[in-house]
């Protein structure tokens, strides 16, 4: 009779250990799933950047409507909706998704200090970094891409950075 009991009780532990494993194993799959979807998002903005001329990428993409290059309110702007993913329950703008340049309004400046873009940086390629406006005579340009979302494991987040360079320009 012990025996069957201690045998009882040894059973009990490793169902319940496989229990937990086969429901870790499902949050894990939730998860990664989730940042797969990130990931295509973020990707998937970065392919349509490509498919804008160069030098109307910042004016695109930024947070000021007013130079669209289309015409006000006409661009994607700096947030991005990911379908798939939930906003965190403080995010005010109801956005998973944003994107960061050097400035997010008004002239495209070299001398910004944002250490997650390599700012300062020389984007115009005349070997300075100066205070001027290099919205329209840029040749490259960092961008940063992050999509935060609440999940199954609570806030979770996926960054990349980039920089985007008007290759026909460069030659």
């Amino acid at each position: 009779m012990i025996e069957l009991m201690i045998s009882m009780v040894i059973l009990t532990m490793c169902c319940g250990m496989l229990t937990s494993t086969l429901s870790s194993t499902s949050t894990h799959r939730l998860a990664n799933q989730e940042r797969a979807i990130a990931v295509e998002a973020a990707r998937g903005v970065l392919e349509d950047m490509h498919n804008w001329n160069f030098g109307a990428v910042y004016m695109t993409y930024n947070a000021d409507p007013t130079d669209d290059p289309e015409g006000e309110g006409s661009a994607p702007g700096k947030y991005f909706q990911v379908e798939g993913l939930l906003p965190s329950d403080d995010d005010l703008d109801g956005f998973v998704g944003e994107i960061f340049f050097p400035t997010s309004t008004g002239p495209l400046l070299e001398s910004v200090v944002d250490d997650a873009l390599g700012m300062p940086r020389d984007l115009n390629g005349d070997m300075v970094v100066d205070e001027e406006d290099h919205t329209l005579d840029h040749l490259v340009l960092p961008v940063r891409l992050v999509v935060q979302w609440h999940g199954r494991g609570g806030l979770r987040t996926f960054e990349i950075s980039t920089i985007l360079a008007d290759l026909e320009r460069l030659e």
